[in-house]
Parts: structure tokens; C-alpha cells; sequence
């Protein structure tokens, strides 16, 4: 078992990541997890001040999915998603996840050292790359920003980028996209 088994390469990969909240809720979040040897069982992933953090922090769990729906991410970089949105919640794996993965988490400064202990490939997706969806994850990371920013300079930057991404997702993308768009946009205005 290694991370290129469950669809990872070098790099920085971005998956939604679900953790329990303390009453036992899920906690949903896209979270980029950094690969340097997609052969091995080792990556880390930096976590933010959030919901994510302190669940990892008292159960040294965290699930990854992989899944190529930009609804999904864009609904996830703001909410919790409902557990209507998974296939399964013992493992917490959502419809329509290519795959699901199981790490230990141990805390580490502003990152999670994580190490492969489980997984699962559900669906084999030969898929295109589609720049669209590219687009609308460049987008979701300056829109996570944008929300919690208190300067107004760097909110306008944040915006111009949204929008520039906003329009090659709107030429690019299929229906997903565009409905990722939409609650993008209505999170930032």
C-alpha cells in the first residue's frame, strides 16, 4: 500500500479531508496534502487555524478523499457537507470519491505529518484534465482567504484572481464548475 495507489503524485495534492468534530459530526475541508515520494506512505499537509486542526489535534485521524467534483469542493471550503453527500460514514467516504485514504496524524508545528494506514480505490476515472476545474480550485484557495481577510487592499487583489479564474472556468468547465462558481461568487460579494 502507497499513495500512488490511491491516485496521489508528487506534489501538492488536493483532496477534501473529513475529520470528527467533538459531538461526533463530520468536519469536511479541502486540504492540499504535500507528496514528496508518491511510492511511500509518508506525506504532510499544512493546516490553518480551523475546525480541521483541533480534530487532528485530539485524534490523530484523518480521512482524504479523492474526487474530481468542483461542487463538492466548493461547497466544502465553506461548510460542512450534510451526510447526504456520503456513500459511507464509517469510513467517511463520499458519493462519487475515486478513492478514500486513512492517515495518522501527528501535529507538527503548522503541519500534519500523516502516514498511510487504510484505503480504498472505488472508482477507476480515466479523466482528461479539465481546466475548468483547475480553475475553480485556484480559485476556492484566494476565496478561503478572501472571506477571512480584513484588509481591503488584498481582499481587491484576492477578487481580481477570483474573477480571472471565474472566467476560464466559465469557458472551460462543465456544469460542476460553473455551480462551484456560483458559491464562490456568492460567498465573496
Amino acid at each position: 500500500m502507497k499513495l500512488a495507489d490511491f491516485g496521489f503524485v508528487e506534489g501538492i495534492n488536493e483532496i477534501i479531508a473529513v475529520t470528527r468534530n467533538e459531538d461526533g459530526s463530520l468536519n469536511t475541508a479541502p486540504i492540499g496534502i504535500i507528496v514528496e515520494d508518491c511510492n511511500s506512505t509518508l506525506a504532510r499537509a499544512r493546516l490553518f487555524r480551523s475546525h480541521t486542526r483541533e480534530n487532528v489535534k485530539r485524534d490523530k485521524i484523518m480521512y482524504a478523499n479523492v474526487i474530481w467534483d468542483a461542487e463538492i469542493f466548493a461547497l466544502a471550503s465553506f461548510q460542512d457537507l450534510e451526510q447526504d453527500y456520503f456513500e459511507s460514514l464509517e469510513p467517511p467516504v463520499l458519493k462519487n470519491a475515486l478513492s478514500w485514504c486513512k492517515f495518522r496524524a501527528i501535529l507538527r508545528g503548522a503541519y500534519a505529518d500523516l502516514e498511510l494506514v487504510d484505503g480504498k480505490v472505488l472508482r477507476k476515472d480515466i479523466r482528461a484534465v479539465n481546466r475548468g476545474f483547475n480553475a475553480v480550485i485556484e480559485a476556492l484557495i484566494h476565496a478561503t482567504r478572501y472571506v477571512i481577510l480584513k484588509d481591503e487592499n488584498k481582499k481587491r487583489e484576492l477578487k481580481e484572481r477570483i474573477l480571472y479564474y471565474h472566467e476560464i472556468a466559465r469557458k472551460c468547465g462543465r456544469d460542476k464548475e460553473k455551480k462551484a462558481f456560483e458559491i464562490i461568487l456568492e460567498k465573496i460579494h
